[in-house]
Protein backbone atom coordinates (compact mmCIF):
# COMPACT_ATOMS: atom_id res chain seq x y z
CA UNK A 1 0.00 0.00 0.00
CA UNK A 2 1.13 3.53 -0.68
CA UNK A 3 -0.34 6.75 0.70
CA UNK A 4 0.67 10.40 0.47
CA UNK A 5 1.06 11.08 4.20
CA UNK A 6 3.89 12.93 5.94
CA UNK A 7 5.35 13.73 2.51
CA UNK A 8 5.65 10.09 1.48
CA UNK A 9 5.32 11.15 -2.19
CA UNK A 10 6.35 14.82 -2.41
CA UNK A 11 9.60 14.91 -0.45
CA UNK A 12 9.73 11.12 -0.34
CA UNK A 13 9.26 8.63 -3.17
CA UNK A 14 8.98 11.37 -5.83
CA UNK A 15 12.53 12.55 -6.55
CA UNK A 16 11.84 16.31 -6.86
CA UNK A 17 14.12 18.13 -4.38
CA UNK A 18 12.53 21.60 -4.36
CA UNK A 19 9.45 22.32 -2.28
CA UNK A 20 6.78 24.67 -3.64
CA UNK A 21 8.22 24.60 -7.14
CA UNK A 22 5.10 26.22 -8.64
CA UNK A 23 4.67 28.83 -5.86
CA UNK A 24 1.16 27.76 -4.86
CA UNK A 25 1.79 26.39 -1.36
CA UNK A 26 0.80 29.69 0.23
CA UNK A 27 -1.43 32.45 -1.13
CA UNK A 28 0.41 35.34 0.52
CA UNK A 29 4.11 34.49 0.36
CA UNK A 30 6.53 32.27 -1.63
CA UNK A 31 6.85 29.61 1.05
CA UNK A 32 10.23 27.80 1.11
CA UNK A 33 11.74 30.51 -1.12
CA UNK A 34 13.82 33.42 0.17
CA UNK A 35 16.00 36.22 -1.11
CA UNK A 36 19.75 35.75 -1.45
CA UNK A 37 21.62 39.01 -1.96
CA UNK A 38 25.36 39.54 -1.75
CA UNK A 39 26.67 42.60 0.07
CA UNK A 40 25.63 45.68 -1.89
CA UNK A 41 22.99 43.87 -3.95
CA UNK A 42 19.28 44.68 -3.51
CA UNK A 43 16.14 42.87 -4.61
CA UNK A 44 12.53 42.18 -3.70
CA UNK A 45 10.53 38.98 -3.98
CA UNK A 46 6.79 38.47 -4.42
CA UNK A 47 4.09 36.23 -5.87
CA UNK A 48 2.67 37.43 -9.19
CA UNK A 49 -0.72 36.43 -10.59
CA UNK A 50 -0.57 38.77 -13.57
CA UNK A 51 2.17 36.90 -15.46
CA UNK A 52 1.24 33.24 -15.18
CA UNK A 53 2.84 30.50 -17.26
CA UNK A 54 -0.57 28.95 -18.04
CA UNK A 55 -3.96 28.22 -16.50
CA UNK A 56 -2.66 25.19 -14.62
CA UNK A 57 0.12 27.21 -12.95
CA UNK A 58 -1.53 30.59 -12.26
CA UNK A 59 1.20 32.01 -9.99
CA UNK A 60 4.75 33.04 -10.85
CA UNK A 61 7.60 34.29 -8.68
CA UNK A 62 8.65 37.88 -9.37
CA UNK A 63 12.21 38.90 -8.56
CA UNK A 64 12.91 42.61 -8.92
CA UNK A 65 16.64 43.26 -8.81
CA UNK A 66 17.40 46.87 -7.97
CA UNK A 67 21.17 46.58 -7.57
CA UNK A 68 23.52 43.76 -8.58
CA UNK A 69 26.83 43.07 -10.30
CA UNK A 70 28.40 39.88 -11.65
CA UNK A 71 30.43 39.58 -8.44
CA UNK A 72 27.59 40.81 -6.19
CA UNK A 73 24.59 38.78 -7.21
CA UNK A 74 20.94 38.80 -6.18
CA UNK A 75 18.44 36.01 -6.44
CA UNK A 76 16.39 33.39 -4.64
CA UNK A 77 17.03 30.19 -2.74
CA UNK A 78 14.93 27.13 -1.92
CA UNK A 79 15.47 25.04 1.21
CA UNK A 80 13.91 21.90 -0.24
CA UNK A 81 12.29 19.32 2.00
CA UNK A 82 14.16 19.87 5.27
CA UNK A 83 17.22 20.81 3.26
CA UNK A 84 18.48 19.92 -0.21
CA UNK A 85 20.65 16.76 -0.07
CA UNK A 86 24.14 17.19 -1.53
CA UNK A 87 26.18 14.12 -2.43
CA UNK A 88 29.68 13.69 -3.89
CA UNK A 89 30.11 12.72 -7.56
CA UNK A 90 26.41 13.31 -8.18
CA UNK A 91 24.56 14.76 -11.15
CA UNK A 92 21.48 16.96 -10.79
CA UNK A 93 19.11 18.27 -13.44
CA UNK A 94 17.71 21.78 -13.13
CA UNK A 95 14.75 23.04 -15.15
CA UNK A 96 12.63 26.17 -14.93
CA UNK A 97 10.58 28.65 -16.92
CA UNK A 98 11.64 32.29 -16.93
CA UNK A 99 10.96 35.63 -18.55
CA UNK A 100 12.44 39.09 -17.95
CA UNK A 101 11.84 42.81 -18.35
CA UNK A 102 13.42 44.54 -21.34
CA UNK A 103 16.14 46.16 -19.19
CA UNK A 104 17.49 42.85 -17.88
CA UNK A 105 20.78 41.83 -19.47
CA UNK A 106 22.93 38.92 -18.53
CA UNK A 107 22.86 35.20 -17.71
CA UNK A 108 21.31 33.45 -14.72
CA UNK A 109 23.24 31.13 -12.45
CA UNK A 110 21.91 28.01 -10.74
CA UNK A 111 23.84 26.43 -7.90
CA UNK A 112 23.86 23.93 -5.06
CA UNK A 113 25.15 25.59 -1.91
CA UNK A 114 25.60 25.15 1.81
CA UNK A 115 22.66 26.27 3.94
CA UNK A 116 24.26 29.66 4.66
CA UNK A 117 25.37 30.18 1.06
CA UNK A 118 29.00 30.32 2.10
CA UNK A 119 30.06 27.40 -0.07
CA UNK A 120 29.08 26.40 -3.61
CA UNK A 121 29.12 22.69 -4.45
CA UNK A 122 28.11 22.97 -8.12
CA UNK A 123 27.21 25.83 -10.43
CA UNK A 124 26.03 26.43 -14.01
CA UNK A 125 24.88 29.39 -16.10
CA UNK A 126 21.97 29.76 -18.50
CA UNK A 127 21.44 32.60 -20.95
CA UNK A 128 18.74 33.80 -23.31
CA UNK A 129 16.06 34.98 -20.88
CA UNK A 130 13.74 37.34 -22.77
CA UNK A 131 10.31 38.91 -22.75
CA UNK A 132 8.39 35.65 -23.29
CA UNK A 133 8.22 32.52 -21.20
CA UNK A 134 10.93 30.01 -22.10
CA UNK A 135 12.03 26.74 -20.53
CA UNK A 136 15.65 26.43 -19.44
CA UNK A 137 17.66 23.42 -18.32
CA UNK A 138 21.08 22.95 -16.75
CA UNK A 139 23.17 20.15 -15.29
CA UNK A 140 24.92 20.42 -11.94
CA UNK A 141 27.73 18.01 -11.03
CA UNK A 142 29.42 17.75 -7.65
CA UNK A 143 33.05 16.77 -7.17
CA UNK A 144 34.18 13.61 -5.47
CA UNK A 145 35.64 15.74 -2.69
CA UNK A 146 32.22 17.05 -1.60
CA UNK A 147 31.15 15.92 1.86
CA UNK A 148 27.60 14.60 1.83
CA UNK A 149 25.06 16.73 3.66
CA UNK A 150 21.29 16.88 3.92
CA UNK A 151 21.38 20.59 4.77
CA UNK A 152 22.08 22.16 1.39
CA UNK A 153 20.08 24.68 -0.60
CA UNK A 154 19.39 25.57 -4.23
CA UNK A 155 19.98 29.08 -5.57
CA UNK A 156 18.96 30.95 -8.71
CA UNK A 157 20.73 34.31 -9.07
CA UNK A 158 21.63 37.10 -11.49
CA UNK A 159 24.32 39.75 -11.64
CA UNK A 160 22.30 42.46 -13.39
CA UNK A 161 19.37 44.74 -12.68
CA UNK A 162 15.88 44.13 -13.96
CA UNK A 163 12.75 42.13 -13.19
CA UNK A 164 12.54 38.36 -13.59
CA UNK A 165 9.61 35.97 -13.38
CA UNK A 166 9.96 32.26 -12.68
CA UNK A 167 7.63 29.28 -12.89
CA UNK A 168 7.99 25.54 -12.19
CA UNK A 169 11.54 25.67 -10.82
CA UNK A 170 12.68 22.07 -10.43
CA UNK A 171 15.74 20.13 -9.25
CA UNK A 172 16.13 16.37 -9.72
CA UNK A 173 18.91 13.97 -8.74
CA UNK A 174 19.41 10.70 -10.60
CA UNK A 175 16.12 8.77 -10.74
CA UNK A 176 15.11 5.12 -10.74
CA UNK A 177 15.87 3.70 -14.21
CA UNK A 178 16.85 7.28 -15.22
CA UNK A 179 13.24 8.18 -15.95
CA UNK A 180 12.45 11.89 -16.40
CA UNK A 181 10.20 13.20 -13.63
CA UNK A 182 11.03 9.97 -11.87
CA UNK A 183 11.33 8.41 -8.44
CA UNK A 184 14.09 7.99 -5.86
CA UNK A 185 16.37 5.03 -6.63
CA UNK A 186 17.07 4.12 -3.00
CA UNK A 187 13.40 3.78 -2.05
CA UNK A 188 12.39 2.14 -5.32
CA UNK A 189 15.13 -0.46 -5.02
CA UNK A 190 13.89 -1.39 -1.56
CA UNK A 191 10.33 -1.61 -2.81
CA UNK A 192 11.34 -3.76 -5.80
CA UNK A 193 13.32 -6.08 -3.52
CA UNK A 194 10.11 -6.80 -1.60
CA UNK A 195 8.61 -8.23 -4.81
CA UNK A 196 5.07 -7.06 -3.97
CA UNK A 197 2.20 -9.03 -5.50
CA UNK A 198 0.10 -5.88 -5.89
CA UNK A 199 0.31 -2.14 -5.19
CA UNK A 200 -2.40 0.17 -3.90
CA UNK A 201 -2.33 3.74 -5.15
CA UNK A 202 -2.88 6.54 -4.25
CA UNK A 203 -4.31 5.64 -0.80
CA UNK A 204 -7.77 6.14 0.64
CA UNK A 205 -7.72 9.57 2.30
CA UNK A 206 -5.47 11.03 -0.40
CA UNK A 207 -7.84 9.69 -3.05
CA UNK A 208 -10.93 11.26 -1.50
CA UNK A 209 -9.54 14.54 -0.16
CA UNK A 210 -11.29 16.67 2.44
CA UNK A 211 -13.55 18.07 -0.29
CA UNK A 212 -14.50 16.92 -3.78
CA UNK A 213 -12.38 19.66 -5.36
CA UNK A 214 -9.35 18.34 -3.44
CA UNK A 215 -9.72 14.71 -4.49
CA UNK A 216 -7.08 12.81 -6.45
CA UNK A 217 -8.21 13.68 -9.98
CA UNK A 218 -6.21 11.30 -12.18
CA UNK A 219 -7.25 13.07 -15.39
CA UNK A 220 -5.15 16.07 -14.31
CA UNK A 221 -2.10 13.87 -13.71
CA UNK A 222 -1.46 12.33 -17.12
CA UNK A 223 -0.06 15.38 -18.92
CA UNK A 224 3.34 17.07 -18.78
CA UNK A 225 4.16 18.51 -15.36
CA UNK A 226 3.63 22.12 -16.46
CA UNK A 227 0.00 21.18 -17.18
CA UNK A 228 -0.64 19.66 -13.75
CA UNK A 229 -2.20 22.19 -11.35
CA UNK A 230 -1.55 20.26 -8.15
CA UNK A 231 -3.98 20.14 -5.25
CA UNK A 232 -4.20 20.47 -1.50
CA UNK A 233 -4.06 17.05 0.08
CA UNK A 234 -5.87 16.00 3.23
CA UNK A 235 -2.70 15.96 5.34
CA UNK A 236 -2.37 19.74 5.52
CA UNK A 237 0.01 20.51 2.66
CA UNK A 238 -0.13 20.86 -1.10
CA UNK A 239 0.82 18.09 -3.54
CA UNK A 240 2.40 19.21 -6.81
CA UNK A 241 1.07 16.05 -8.52
CA UNK A 242 4.40 15.37 -10.17
CA UNK A 243 3.90 11.81 -9.04
CA UNK A 244 0.68 11.18 -10.89
CA UNK A 245 -0.93 8.22 -12.53
CA UNK A 246 1.71 7.82 -15.24
CA UNK A 247 4.58 7.80 -12.76
CA UNK A 248 2.82 5.19 -10.63
CA UNK A 249 2.21 2.93 -13.64
CA UNK A 250 5.89 3.22 -14.61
Amino acid sequence: MTEEINHAYDGGLYAELLQNRSFQDDTSSPKHWSLACAEGAQATLALDRERALNDALPVSLRLEIKAAKPDRRAGVTNNGYWGVPIRPSATYTVSFYARASADFKGPLAVALESADGGRSFARAEVSGVGAEWKRFTATLKTDASVTATAAGRFSLTAGAQGTLWFSLVSLFPATYHDRPNGLRPDLMEKMAAMRPAFLRFPGGNYLEGDFIKERFDWKKMIHSVESRPGHRCCWGYRSNDGMGLLEFLN
